[in-house]
Parts: structure tokens; C-alpha cells; sequence
């Protein structure tokens, strides 16, 4: 009987220079947020072509910020797409947020344009959209809530190097892009995320608020030059320079990795076009998508435990 081997989840790309640059920070005597951070947010500014990104301990952090941000008042509307992971609600949940579900598009598993109109209709007064599996939201999505004058939060946690009309999924003209580094992640450091936003006022925010609403600047709590003051009731959600050095390490070879991604993806949908009654998500793929999940819809009544098995 012909043998099939069974395919990890999430088998991270972890090379020698990786364990370098995190050995190189455990021997260097500083490991929490520091100069590694900052040069992380450097070069991943630099990569997304982004003026602003805030380095922080997961995507969820990310998504809290910009809510913090926001301002919302208690029992706002945040409309939420159903097919996501829950932190996509329960960071506006935790400020207090009433959250407002919408239906999935099919084609991509991203908001359904109908049900984020009727939504927008009813009234919300922010939404949270979400690149599943790497693929971008519409532009139209982008334009209806524009229009509607609706604040929209990227949740942005599959789709590090992703595009769409506006070049780099990177937070322009919204309320921040939030990624995870998080361990299946195209680009992992184990956990941690970042916010990337083009507007100045949501960084200096969201660099205060992530460490406790300190206006210190990472790296000089022992400087007595440094003056440091609150600025308001913040977060505990810096990244270390542990896990900032594994970030820029990855980084690096992106562009190499998402390649040979780009070449499983489309292997795999090569082959799985031939199966009936089998389709993908997306439906169309397309270059400017990150590839970080390749989904597989079932007919209505197969057995995914099979399938699985």
C-alpha cells in the first residue's frame, strides 16, 4: 500500500544566522527592548515602504493600540468579519466595543461587501478587516467605509508582504496594519507583532502606550539624561531584543522565503484543480496576495476527518 507522509502544520525556517542573532543578544547583556527593536522597526518601515512602525509582543497588541487609539466610546459598533481568530474581536471587546458580526465573501473569506454595507447602513462606528490567509481586502471595501466616514483597523496578521491598490498592506489610510510574528507566521520571532500606520500621531501613540504610556525611548532606562513621564494609562506590550533579533534575522531572506511559498502555492493548486468537488480559497489567486494559508474547501457532506487522516 502506497505510504503518505504527514505534512507539519507550521514547520518554522530557522537557519544558522537566526540562532546567531539571537545568541548575539543573550550575550550581549540587554535583552529586553533596546537597539535591536528600534532597528527592527527601521528596516521593517524600510521594507513596507511604511513612515511608521511600532515593534510590539503580538498582532493582538497591535489591534489594542489602535483601538486605545481610536478613542471609541463604551458599546461603540465594531463590525467583525465571522471567519477570523477571536482576537480580531476581542481587542475592540476589551475596550468595551459591542461587536457587530458580517458574513464572509466565499471567494476569498474575507468581509462580504453586502453584509459590511448593511452593517454600515445600521451604523458602526469602526471595522476590522482581515487579510485571511493573505489575501487583501477589496478596494471596494476600503472605499464604502471611506465614504461612510467608518475608521478601519487592518488586522493584518497573515498578510506581512501582502499588496493591493495602495502598494504594501502597511497601514496607509487607516487606523494601522497590525502583523504577528507569531510562530506559523511567514516571518516569525516566536511571538510578537507590529503596528505599521502613516499616521505620526498613531506611532508616537502607540510607542508611548505599549509600554505603559511612557514617553522613555527604548534602550535608555538607565540613561539619567533621559526624562521620562506618562503620558497615559498604557499597556505592557514591548518586544524584546530577544525576539527582535530573530524578527530582523527572518527578514533578511523574506523575500527568498515568500518565493518558495509563491512555488508550494501553486504546486498545490496546480494538483488540486484536478480533484472534483474540491475548490480553494481564494478562488483566484493572485500576485499580490502573501500566501501565508492556502485553504481548501470541501463539498457540503465529506468527511474532513477522512481527509485529515
Amino acid at each position: 500500500a502506497e505510504e503518505w507522509a504527514s505534512i507539519s502544520l507550521a514547520d518554522p525556517s530557522i537557519t544558522e544566522d537566526d540562532v546567531a542573532a539571537v545568541a548575539a543578544v543573550l550575550r550581549g547583556g540587554w535583552l529586553t527592548t533596546g537597539r535591536e527593536s528600534v532597528l527592527v522597526e527601521q528596516e521593517l518601515a524600510e521594507y513596507l515602504d511604511c513612515p511608521h512602525v511600532v515593534a510590539v509582543s503580538s498582532g493582538t497588541a497591535a489591534l489594542e493600540l489602535s483601538f486605545a487609539y481610536l478613542g471609541l466610546p463604551p458599546g461603540a459598533r465594531v463590525g467583525v468579519p465571522t471567519w477570523t481568530f477571536p482576537a480580531s474581536a476581542f481587542a475592540p471587546y476589551h475596550g468595551g466595543a459591542s461587536i457587530v458580526l458580517l458574513d464572509a465573501d466565499p471567494d476569498t473569506m474575507n468581509v462580504s461587501v453586502s453584509s459590511l454595507d448593511a452593517a454600515l447602513e445600521d451604523g458602526l462606528d469602526a471595522v476590522v478587516i482581515v487579510h485571511f490567509g493573505g489575501t487583501p481586502v477589496s478596494e471596494t471595501v476600503h472605499e464604502h467605509c471611506r465614504d461612510a466616514g467608518v475608521p478601519v483597523i487592518e488586522d493584518a496578521a497573515h498578510a506581512f508582504g501582502a499588496s493591493d491598490h495602495r502598494g504594501k498592506v502597511a497601514g496607509t489610510g487607516t487606523a494601522g496594519a497590525a502583523f504577528s510574528f507569531y510562530a506559523t507566521k511567514n516571518l516569525t520571532s516566536g511571538e510578537g507583532g507590529a503596528l505599521a500606520t502613516d499616521d505620526p500621531e498613531l506611532a508616537q501613540f502607540a510607542t508611548a502606550y505599549r509600554l505603559h504610556g511612557l514617553t522613555r525611548k527604548a534602550g535608555a532606562a538607565w540613561d539619567p539624561d533621559v526624562v521620562t513621564d506618562i503620558v497615559g494609562p498604557g499597556y505592557k506590550s514591548n518586544l524584546s531584543d530577544i525576539l527582535a533579533a530573530l524578527a530582523r534575522s527572518q527578514l533578511h531572506r523574506f523575500d527568498d522565503l515568500q518565493a518558495r511559498r509563491r512555488a508550494a502555492v501553486q504546486q498545490y493548486r496546480g494538483q488540486l484543480a484536478r480533484i472534483d468537488g474540491v475548490s480553494m480559497v481564494p478562488r483566484h489567486h493572485d500576485e499580490g496576495n502573501a500566501d501565508h494559508l492556502l485553504t481548501v474547501a470541501l463539498p457540503a457532506h465529506a468527511d474532513r476527518r477522512a481527509v485529515f487522516g
